[in-house]
């Protein structure tokens, strides 16, 4: 296929395949995250498979200065996914123990007796959250996440620092590193229903974290931002064609649009909000059979407050106008900025040098540590950040304004890495800038004011998209292979040590590494604890659940559905595997 090929062919399948996806009679950049290949438009994030970026390697050199590009060499090394052989020693958990077992792995517990870490002698590793689900697993030069509502995501470095990040079902992205101009880019093929669009980030580091900030590939002259940003003559009311859509009765209860809109900063904070919650449904439609086991009288509720119990409103306006005064910023430094295209403005660096609140909008599925335990964000979850995170920082800590009822709480405070906080603003800016897209080469759309002639002509390609590497015409097919490898080699490890634990515990024999020692250790040949290994991963029998966790405490069964219910979570089978546990 040509770059012209590559650059035009795409977009009337994005548009006619997100219709009827999503049936919002919206043109093709709308919701979908499609990058429309005249032009008009500007990259952005997928619609079905949100992914999450690559986990910071260690840093190979001095910063780059302030949004500043990494050399090559460090580039190279940095963005690939985390070899545990060469990470750092396992650590106890606060009040926990750390022991060798016979075959030379090593096991870390909890105060209560759970495995959080398994690492083989051979390098694989297996995190486990604090209810015993796998969260992280690296093996065979693969690191494979599961994120809330058991949605996989496998990442791959190969030898050509090519990476590819796979959700399943040919979903995810393949990135490319190039130069132009002397500095790194990086080129991603975003593949969804068959078919694939581009998006480009600049390498820099922050606080020693290695970080890829969206650039945008077209941009807009000052006076078309400036019109975005400025109130219209009188609000505007408009109909988004969202009543009969999946996504919207799924998550109506949780997010509603504004009746009527001051100026186009409020209008792409309903395109945002509901691009991201369009993008949450698809991929889990996806991925099994996640969204036919929600109870329809409790789906979601919005702004879920666990004090009073509250269920309503919906996602509050003052939590809406919040994130539009993000949008409204993000406009303005659009429209000053001398090279809008210099991937300044799309660093955190540059973010947080106002030293103000932020807010932010949950892209991904995101499991993160809450008040000593974890708990998970869902796209469409909105936080607010008070400051800059301190220097050499990896991790802020934001409190949750919005969530949803199985999400972290509202008002909880919950650490983020920054990798996952820089993928939340490339999708704020991606998504303004398809907006902008979808209002410029549809004036007056809906009703909407139409931008002045003036705000919209002079639209300029940025060189660094043009000279970016052809993206791999069977980006799908690989995605889909990866997939598949990460799901078994997750399988492997999270087997391994299930049966290294179960083991250990049989002979007891403990060694403390690194000076820390187990608790309670009994003298040789004494009986073993009985706590059993609490390690709960998809595709275990109901067997293996049960010499894990105990009896439940009750069971349901479903016609080929069995459900395992206990005190802290319900566990759902499937023809006899585990499909999903809560």
């Amino acid at each position: 296929m040509s770059r012209t090929q590559d650059r035009v062919a795409f977009p009337s399948f994005v548009r006619a395949g997100i219709i009827a996806l999503l049936t919002v009679p919206l043109s093709l950049a709308t919701i979908a995250g499609a990058q429309t290949t005249s032009k008009k438009a500007a990259p952005a994030k997928p619609a079905a498979a949100p992914p999450k970026p690559a986990a910071p390697a260690a840093r190979p050199g001095a910063p780059a200065g302030a949004a500043g590009h990494p050399s090559s060499a460090n580039a190279a090394h940095a963005s690939g996914p985390v070899d545990s052989r060469h990470a750092p020693p396992v650590k106890a958990p606060p009040g926990g123990s750390v022991h060798t077992t016979a075959n030379g792995a090593t096991v870390a517990k909890n105060s209560r007796g759970q495995v959080t870490t398994y690492k083989a002698a051979n390098g694989s590793e297996a995190k486990f959250d604090s209810r015993g689900h796998v969260s992280e697993v690296h093996a065979n030069g693969m690191t494979v996440h599961q994120g809330p509502g058991g949605i996989r995501r496998t990442e791959v470095e190969r030898a050509d620092h090519t990476r590819l990040v796979a959700y399943g079902h040919g979903r995810g992205y393949i990135q490319h590193r190039y130069e132009y101009g002397g500095h790194s880019y990086y080129a991603r093929s975003y593949y969804y229903h068959g078919g694939y669009y581009r998006a480009y980030y600049h390498p820099y580091y922050y606080n020693g974290v290695y970080l890829h900030g969206y650039v945008p590939a077209y941009y807009y002259p000052p006076v078309y931002y400036g019109w975005a940003y400025n109130p219209w003559p009188a609000p505007v009311p408009y109909a988004w064609g969202w009543g009969a859509a999946p996504w919207y009765g799924y998550y109506g209860v949780y997010f509603a649009p504004y009746p009527v809109y001051p100026s186009a900063a409020y209008w792409l904070v309903d395109y945002m909000i509901a691009a991201s919650l369009a993008e949450a449904y698809a991929a889990a439609a996806a991925d099994s059979a996640h969204l036919q086991q929600v109870n329809p009288a409790r789906l979601v509720y919005a702004s879920f407050d666990p004090d009073t119990g509250t269920t309503s409103p919906t996602m509050t306006r003052d939590v809406k106008d919040a994130v539009a005064d993000e949008v409204k910023l993000e406009l303005l430094l659009s429209q000053k900025a001398t090279d809008p295209a210099s991937g300044a403005s799309g660093s955190l660096e540059a973010l947080f040098a106002d030293g103000k609140p932020h807010v932010f909008v949950a892209s991904t599925a995101l499991t993160v540590s809450s008040s000593g335990s974890d708990c998970g964000l869902t796209e469409g979850d909105i936080l607010a950040l008070n400051g800059p995170p301190a220097k050499d920082a990896t991790t802020a800590d934001l409190r949750v304004l919005s969530s949803k009822q199985a999400d972290c709480s509202k008002g909880s405070s919950v650490t983020v890495e920054l990798t996952d906080l820089q993928e939340m603003q490339n999708h704020l800016l991606s998504n303004i800038d398809k907006g902008m897209a979808d209002m410029k080469d549809h004036p007056g759309q809906g009703g909407l004011p139409a931008p002045p002639a003036d705000a919209i002509s002079g639209t300029k390609e940025a060189p660094y998209a043009a000279a970016a590497p052809s993206a791999d015409p069977n980006g799908a097919a690989e995605l889909d292979q990866t997939a598949q490898q990460g799901a078994q080699v997750e399988q492997q490890v999270v087997q391994e040590a299930m049966a290294a634990d179960a083991s250990d515990q049989a002979g007891y024999q403990h060694t403390p590494i690194g000076g820390v020692s187990t608790p309670n250790q009994p003298t040789p040949g004494s009986a073993p604890p009985s706590t059993a290994p609490s390690v709960i991963a998809l595709g275990q029998t109901p067997e293996q659940v049960i010499a894990s966790k105990g009896q439940p405490t009750s069971k349901a069964n479903l016609g080929t559905k069995v459900i395992y219910i206990y005190p802290d979570m319900k566990i759902t089978f499937k023809d006899g595997k585990l499909v999903d546990a809560q």
